[in-house]
């Protein structure tokens, strides 16, 4: 049986195929709805009961159904795998996807998901998997629009890690020809595409661009309720806003990063594969817990000599003591990071993060 509530959202045609007889046609139409959700956190519920529902048709399968049901079923369990930040069970899936989409020639399904896994993937394996996913595009040239997205996607993530923004731009503007179909997934590329662009913004100092696709990302987040997206993007605007000194602003935002955690459902936490930052928050529900990870981005950030994720989740961490009113603490964990930042050798870093330092001493009334 299909919850009522989902039942209510469809049109009259797929409501009958979903509760007809015909088994093949009510999973094919379930399968449409499920991968017509983007992946957002928000939606693992529904997407949960679509599965749910999918499974006791599943039960019936005969030999004569369409074979592609099959990898799509896997490709809708990983999805909503990645929306529920459980990552490893959804690179399983995606791996069982691509063998059997493989093993049954099903070519489009095959490509969407070597696509989806490819941001997840180490450099190595991604690397091979660009060259195995251009091959398969060489057979298959005709995919349709929501496959080749995720390609692109997939495409301009493997181009931000090493920086070639070139690449970056290129494959936005391939996402952008595409004719999409007109419902939600279109709000999962605009919300990816603003995270690679502040991505871009960030490694190439273009902070005001940057600071403008957060601020998209954040609006797309929020008018869907996706809180645990929120929490991390809330955060990352009020550092943003300790940069600059504006410390009222920063104590808004770092709140409003506080609220989403308290409303937001997922345990795990997932560093975001489109942004490229250690920061990530949404795991937690209570502000210790988002201060600790944040400090705990801040170390990894500088382990690994990250300075822009340093300085980020720096700023971060100043805003989430502010807002819990522990400001001595935010001006100790500045001491530390300027520390951090001469045992790096950088002298920029040091100096931004001293101006930070009178600016806040300014703010708490210390320093005239």
């Amino acid at each position: 049986m299909v919850d009522a509530e989902l039942l209510d959202e469809l049109d009259d045609a797929t409501r009958a195929a979903i509760e007809g007889s015909d088994h093949q046609a009510a999973v094919a139409a379930i399968l449409g709805e499920i991968e017509a959700l983007p992946a957002f956190t928000a939606l693992v519920r529904d997407r949960s009961r679509w599965l749910a529902a999918i499974q006791q048709r599943f039960a019936h399968w005969e030999e004569s159904w369409d074979p592609a049901l099959e990898p799509r079923l896997l490709l809708a369990i990983a999805q909503t795998a990645l929306a529920a930040h459980e990552t490893t069970a959804a690179l399983t899936a995606l791996s069982q996807a691509v063998d059997l989409a493989e093993e049954l020639e099903c070519g489009v399904e095959e490509i969407k998901a070597r696509a989806l896994r490819l941001p997840w993937l180490p450099d190595d394996q991604a690397q091979a998997e660009v060259v195995a996913l251009d091959a398969r595009l060489l057979v298959h040239r005709e995919v349709g629009a929501d496959a080749m997205c995720h390609v692109h996607l997939g495409r301009a993530a493997i181009y931000a890690r090493s920086e070639a923004w070139d690449g970056v731009r290129a494959e936005l503007a391939g996402v952008g020809r595409l004719a999409l179909p007109h419902d939600e997934r279109i709000t999962w590329v605009a919300y990816t595409s603003q995270l690679l662009l502040v991505r871009m913004g960030l490694r190439t100092q273009q902070r005001a661009a940057a600071a403008r696709a957060l601020m998209e990302a954040a609006r797309i987040a929020a008018e869907l309720g996706c809180h645990a997206e929120l929490a991390n993007l809330q955060a990352l605007v009020a550092a943003f806003a300790v940069r600059t000194g504006s410390f009222e602003a920063a104590i808004v935002h770092a709140g409003n990063a506080i609220d989403a955690l308290a409303e937001s459902t997922i345990l795990l936490p997932q560093p975001d594969p489109w942004l490229g930052l250690p920061l990530d928050i949404a795991g937690e529900r209570q502000v210790a817990g988002a201060i600790r990870a944040t400090a705990e981005a801040a170390i990894a950030a500088h382990e690994a000599g990250d300075r822009t994720a340093f300085l980020l989740a720096v700023t971060a961490l100043v805003a989430l003591y502010l807002a819990s009113d522990r400001a001595p603490e935010a001006l100790d964990a500045l001491n530390e990071a300027q520390q951090a930042a001469v045992d790096l050798g950088d002298g920029a870093a040091r100096a931004l993060i001293r101006s930070i330092s009178e600016s806040l001493l300014r703010y708490m009334g210390i320093l005239a």
